[in-house]
């Protein structure tokens, strides 16, 4: 009996350690060799754009081009029940991507469950929930997988790495409503409480960022030669600006990546639903003018405007490595 549990376990070490391989190890291709992948979000807000959602999401995938779908969170509207039935309905309405899809969490779908609209859960259960849908495999969404790394240690396995050729990808769970630091009287939990969950998830992210720092540091062909991450809040002009900042200390750990990467990096957010392709100053976060040099910004559309998408495409390896285009259904995706 012993001997047969001894067994059982390494086999499962070593299942889980060839899957953290396979989601680092490059996908084949040469470093400069161009690829791209579609960047969604911010929707279906209720019921009756579902379909809409559905019509976007095999737009994108018409496109041959494209290698992946990602989705930055906020798959139901700020005012629907954060019900088992409706998270699982727009989850497998991910799943039917024909391409490997994504999966960023938003507020809606467990920062904000609190709400009297949306059922008055408790929000940390509902992210609960949500990972046991979601990311309760090591591998993307959609009918066509393929592996990833999961922040399984932390546990915070909605905190995934993957690569494609010599391009790094990290999804964090930095959501809207501040980040999480929204404290109304509805969610029924105490102010101390819900920072040292904040204080927690932060401290999983640094983590995470470290892991990620390591892959630039060994030197090599492996090297990676730039960074995609995704997260779901609006950390540069959202609205939390205007009150207590949930997203600074982030920001300033993202000045920190940039400066020990010291390669481009693209940060890919939603929650404010316009479509932004820009670069800001990160110089109030304790940037530079070289950190500014190699960061740049892109947020995608949202709803109502549920009949575009954003096309990204990577040249790794080059000074400026990211093209944006967005493309509205009507058009030819391919190009």
């Amino acid at each position: 009996m012993v001997i047969r549990k001894l067994a059982e376990s390494c086999r499962s070490l070593l299942w889980t350690l060839a899957v953290a391989w396979l989601a680092l190890m490059p996908i084949q291709q040469a470093k400069a060799t161009p690829f791209s992948f579609a960047l969604m979000g911010d929707q279906p807000y209720n019921n009756l754009l579902e379909t809409a959602t559905d019509s976007l999401i095999q737009h994108m995938n018409q496109d041959s081009n494209v290698q992946w779908v990602l989705h930055v969170g906020d798959i139901k509207g700020g005012g629907e029940p954060c019900t088992n039935e409706l998270l699982t309905r727009r989850i497998e309405q991910l799943q039917r991507s024909e391409k490997p899809l994504l999966f960023v969490p938003g507020d809606n779908e467990w920062t904000d469950c609190h709400r009297a609209s949306n059922g008055g859960f408790d929000s940390q259960e509902r992210l609960a929930y949500l990972r046991k849908l979601a990311f309760g495999q090591p591998t993307s969404l959609g009918k066509n997988r393929f592996p990833v790394r999961q922040q399984t240690s932390a546990p915070f396995p909605e905190h995934l790495m993957w690569r494609h050729g010599s391009t790094l990808f990290i999804s964090l769970n930095i959501p809207g409503s501040n980040n999480d630091l929204d404290h109304p009287s509805s969610r029924k939990t105490s102010k101390a409480e819900v920072q040292r969950l904040f204080n927690v998830r932060e401290k999983a992210i640094d983590a995470w960022l470290v892991d990620a720092e390591k892959a630039f540091s060994v030197g090599g062909a492996d090297t990676p030669t730039e960074t995609v991450i995704a997260i779901q809040g609006n950390p540069i002009d959202g609205s939390a600006g205007l009150f207590s900042n949930g997203y600074k200390n982030f920001m300033v750990r993202l000045v920190k990546y940039i400066d020990a990467t010291k390669r481009p990096v693209l940060l890919v957010h939603g929650d404010t639903h316009r479509f932004k392709w820009d670069k800001p100053s990160l110089k109030k976060f304790g940037g530079t003018s070289g950190t500014d040099a190699l960061f740049f910004r892109l947020e995608g559309w949202g709803h109502p405007l549920v009949n575009s998408w954003v096309k990204v495409t990577v040249t790794p390896g080059t000074d400026k490595p990211f093209q944006v285009n967005s493309i509205t259904q009507g058009t030819n995706p391919a190009n």
